[in-house]
């Protein structure tokens, strides 16, 4: 499948950078570019893309100004610096909303939902329910830590967690070979992280996805999880069918 794309943002590092991240894709055809709003109308009619990659601030006309204009506006993939505008993005026939710097995981959840809804001929309720979920809560997910590592505070992106871990009194941040104490409960981070990104496993456990290097199968229909950097995470029995839905397994 070849999704006909356009990017459109007044920021040329930004065009360019998404740009070389959407050749790790080859199903994203860029048909073509734009660097503020009223160019991007022209190019919108003159190329019919299913997707635009659309940046929100933009100097003379907005993207939300710039749709407004469109008698049919094609999917977009809202790509800003600014998070204040998540949910009227979703009212805007947004498939995803991604803050800059982009991650390349969040862009290719973004491509893979993307796909998912052009497919299927359109947003399915379950997608759009789940995506005004996610976008209800946009000011509450947990994008970075701040822990104590000596006499200094460290910034730990969210991308960047292996697991949380529920141990006596404390819950531990671990990323590679370190774990940090973190002032939320397992079942505060359970509804504060992003719910794309993360899952609990266990009633002591939650992973990153993204992070999940091979699953093994456990005696008592559980699963046994062995992540990027080597540790091994139990699946509980009452995790384990949210867990497979998740990775599909």
């Amino acid at each position: 499948m070849t999704i006909r794309a356009v990017i459109i943002d007044d920021e040329p590092l930004a065009r360019k950078r998404l740009s070389r991240m959407l050749k790790d894709h080859p199903e994203i055809d860029i048909i073509g570019e734009a660097d503020d709003g009223r160019e991007g109308l022209a190019l919108i009619a003159q190329t019919r893309p299913q997707i635009v990659f659309l940046d929100i601030r933009m100097p003379h006309v907005s993207g939300f100004e710039m749709l407004a204009e469109l008698e049919q506006s094609p999917f977009v993939i809202f790509t800003t610096a600014y998070d204040e505008h998540a949910l009227r993005a979703f009212e805007e026939n947004a498939v995803d909303y991604l803050l800059k710097p982009i991650p390349r995981d969040a862009l290719a959840r973004a491509i893979s939902k993307a796909e998912r809804i052009i497919e299927g001929g359109g947003t399915t309720a379950a997608e759009l329910a789940r995506l005004r979920a996610s976008l209800e809560r946009a000011d509450e997910v947990l994008r970075r830590f701040s822990v104590t590592a000596g006499n200094r505070i460290i910034l730990i992106p969210d991308r960047e967690v292996d697991y949380f871990h529920a141990e006596d009194k404390y819950t531990l941040l671990h990323t590679g070979d370190r774990s940090h104490i973190v002032p939320f409960t397992i079942k505060e981070l359970e509804v504060k992280l992003d719910p794309d990104a993360f899952v609990r496993v266990h009633r002591s456990y939650i992973v990153n996805l993204d992070r999940v290097d091979s699953v093994q199968r456990w005696f008592g229909g559980r699963l046994m999880i062995t992540l990027a950097g080597g540790s091994e995470i139990p699946v509980s029995r009452g995790y384990a069918g949210e867990f497979r839905r998740r990775i599909n397994l």
